[in-house]
């Protein structure tokens, strides 16, 4: 790739995430003018911590739909991950545990995908499946103690701000100098863009495409552990709704649904749309099941919005 052509890319990839950024500035100030209290200082910090858990899992799926597949299974490691943590094991064989776990589910999901060629939605909603229930067999209710250290990290701060702010801070950090600043960042976006000539410029399309599976499973266990802390507790059920937010933010970003093109800022920006949504939605109480509709209209115009963009999507 050339240094021109690169920086083209770099600037597409930048106005892909501006759509995103008017939302969220559109909506802020919407709050703003309707709700006082929305941009309170303790708002604003409850509103980051809470979504420190969805910005992981969103990272990770982010990564995937930009290597052109799609990973529907990672509400459910979310899930497992807390209900292992709650298992009140010895707390280092908790977190090994809750990591190996997630390992395979991404590497299932690598192996199904890319050696036997099965479609990503239908291999990973198999796993999501196999994956819920182990969660469940584990924990089949709300319950349990996660390690003591877990709950200190989810509670401490830093200079006033939750430490888990810090942890989204840094890993949205590290992921954009993965993508942006690496050879596998690269090809990631090469394979997204056409597999075939990535494969014809060296690329190992398969490595690639496993790998971002493997990441992204990893991504949502840190969402679990980050979850899990804040709830201090396990349940069975509790990422539920991570797939459908994480492909929600990612798309709302301007990543081609296709793959190929797209910018964690962009996600980044989806992730803000959809919280500051919920929140004014909650302070105008307007009802969660609503909610839900808006949430699946915004996804709709975004798949809507990318098939303009690209008509061969």
């Amino acid at each position: 790739m050339s240094i021109l052509t690169s920086a083209h890319a770099r600037q597409a990839r930048r106005r892909s995430a501006l759509p995103a950024v008017a939302l969220a500035v559109l909506i802020a100030a919407g709050l703003a003018f309707t709700t006082p209290g929305a941009f309170s200082a303790q708002n604003i910090v409850n509103l980051l911590n809470q979504q420190s858990s969805v910005m992981a899992v969103t990272l990770g799926q982010t990564l995937v739909i930009l290597a052109g597949g799609f990973d529907l299974s990672v509400g459910s490691v979310v899930s497992l991950t807390t209900a292992i943590l709650s298992l009140e094991i010895h707390p280092l064989g908790a977190f090994a545990l809750a990591l190996v776990a997630a390992f395979l589910v991404g590497l299932a999901n690598a192996v199904g995908i890319v050696r036997f060629r099965i479609h990503p939605i239908l291999m990973t909603i198999s796993t999501m499946t196999i994956v819920q229930g182990a969660a469940l067999l584990l924990r089949p209710i709300p319950g349990g103690t996660v390690p003591a250290g877990l709950v200190a990290y989810a509670n401490g701060t830093l200079f006033g701000l939750p430490l888990p702010i810090y942890a989204m801070v840094v890993l949205v950090l590290l992921t954009s100098l993965l993508l942006g600043g690496t050879r596998f960042g690269l090809h990631v976006y090469a394979v997204g863009g056409s597999p075939e000539n990535a494969a014809l410029g060296g690329v190992r399309a398969a490595r690639v495409v496993g790998a971002c599976y493997v990441l992204s499973a990893l991504f949502a266990c840190l969402g679990g552990i980050n979850l899990a802390a804040r709830i201090a507790s396990g349940d069975p059920l509790v990422g539920a709704s991570f797939a459908i937010d994480s492909v929600a933010a990612t798309a709302l970003g301007g990543t081609l649904l296709s793959g190929g093109m797209g910018s964690i800022g962009g996600s980044v920006a989806g992730v803000a749309v959809l919280a500051l949504l919920a929140n004014g939605l909650n302070f105008w109480n307007v009802s969660t099941h609503f909610q839900m509709l808006i949430k699946g209209a915004l996804l709709i115009a975004a798949v809507s919005a990318h098939r303009r963009a690209a008509p061969g999507l």
